[in-house]
């Protein structure tokens, strides 16, 4: 592969979903050095051949460049900062088009982020589970927790200085996140960081990467908001929302 091409499983259009207020495209990458064994795009996650493919940088840039509705790009995954590529699409993107960029990212590249922040106008970052040896299983290696945290640490510390909009994000897991305590314990590690905003997302059961979430109960609306509760309590001054298939997106207040 080129330096200056992407393994990508394609673009989508538009999205209401992806960066809050605008519409925007969103670029799905292939890779991630993860295996959380709930993932839910596990075709991407192993770069599937006839699902992932390779595009360079300026084809991306003139599809974008041809799509009027938008106003933004999010770039998500898989894990986008896993190919070095994607600060050159960042770069490029900046030089040749007025779009907003926001990139989705599990923590996993700090020195990469790094260099990807100056581009950003949105960032939104997983934050798994609680800090301790409870990530292992969340990302699916259970005897790397220590350089996964350190990690995500160090993303934390990195926007703390970033004074533009930045989300975290958990999926509630069953097993895994799905406890006050654990949610709890998540939002304490990050409520210094400066978060616009916390959501939690409800896991949806399906073609996960480990096949016996496929069938797992995915967590009831009321579990939802009693987590988000236990989130906000700790982060006031964040705004905490939940989605669900069964109501979308919910602003949770005290």
């Amino acid at each position: 592969m080129a330096v200056k091409d992407l393994c990508l499983a394609g673009i989508a259009d538009s999205s209401t979903l992806d960066y809050i207020g605008k519409v925007s495209a969103v670029i799905y990458l292939c890779g991630c050095p993860y295996r959380c064994p709930w993932c839910q795009n596990p075709d991407l996650v192993e770069k599937i051949e006839g699902v992932c493919k390779t595009l360079s940088i300026d084809s991306i840039i003139s599809a974008l460049k041809e799509d009027y509705l938008i106003g933004a790009v999010s770039i998500t995954g898989g894990e986008p900062l896993m190919q070095p590529a994607v600060i050159d699409l960042l770069r490029e993107l900046k030089k040749e088009t007025q779009l907003c960029l926001k990139i989705d990212t599990n923590g996993c590249y700090p020195e990469r982020l790094k260099q990807a922040l100056p581009y950003l106008d949105f960032f939104s970052m997983d934050v798994k589970a609680p800090l301790d040896e409870r990530y292992g299983n969340a990302i699916g290696l259970p005897d790397k927790w220590e350089e996964a945290v350190k990690n995500v640490k160090k993303c934390l510390d990195l926007l703390k200085g970033w004074d533009k909009p930045k989300e975290a994000r958990t999926t509630i897991i069953p097993g895994l996140t799905d406890k006050n305590e654990e949610i709890a314990a998540i939002a304490g590690s990050i409520k210094d960081v400066g978060f616009d905003y916390y959501t939690l997302q409800q896991f949806r059961s399906g073609a996960t990467l480990d096949p016996k979430y496929n069938k797992a109960k995915i967590p009831a609306p009321a579990l939802m908001k009693e987590l988000g509760r236990a989130a906000k309590e700790i982060m006031p001054d964040t705004i905490v929302k939940i989605v669900t298939q069964q109501k979308g997106f919910e602003e949770i207040r005290l």
